[in-house]
């Protein structure tokens, strides 16, 4: 906690004080160039979103049917979904219980392949899960899903004993 000088009485304060003691006055450590400063970072905040996500439409869709042919820009795209729509249908594949072994900044199909291109489908494949046998302990399995981007469709789904 630092002291400061109220914006208005001039007395120690301290800066995360919502009410000076002494006046009454309302964020009395907060002075004018503080809140010019703040709005200023927004903006450029701002400012740099703007200028990093706009584009027109056609250039949009231009890049999207492009996206459509490239296998690491389709595979990169919808692996969020997959993941979503996958992960269930890994886990059912375990006899017993599964448990994911990936880490907080990593992913659960960090590689891709096509499908059927023409389609657009992908197989997204992994290996950051154990499923558990019946004597208790878990195995390393490498697992495969089928996915359709387009409708957000688990096509199918294998496991096997291993690691990639």
């Amino acid at each position: 906690m630092a002291i400061t000088k109220c914006k208005e009485c001039h007395k120690e304060v301290s800066n995360k004080a919502e009410v000076c003691p002494h006046c009454g006055v309302k964020s009395p450590g907060l002075k004018m160039k503080d809140v010019i400063v703040g709005l200023v970072v927004v903006g450029l905040i701002a400012f740099v979103a703007v200028k990093c996500t706009g584009s027109n439409n056609s250039d949009q869709a231009q890049a999207s049917t492009d996206c459509n042919a490239d296998l690491q820009c389709w595979g990169d795209k919808n692996v969020m979904q997959a993941t979503a729509q996958c992960k269930p249908r890994v886990e059912r594949l375990a006899s017993y219980t599964a448990r994911w072994t990936d880490g907080t900044l990593e992913g659960k199909f960090p590689k891709f392949r096509w499908l059927n291109k023409d389609k657009g489908s992908l197989t997204y494949i992994g290996d950051k899960v154990e499923f558990q046998n019946g004597f208790g302990a878990y195995q390393a399995h490498v697992y495969e899903c089928d996915f359709l981007p387009g409708q957000n469709l688990v096509l199918d789904a294998r496991a096997h004993p291993g690691h990639l």
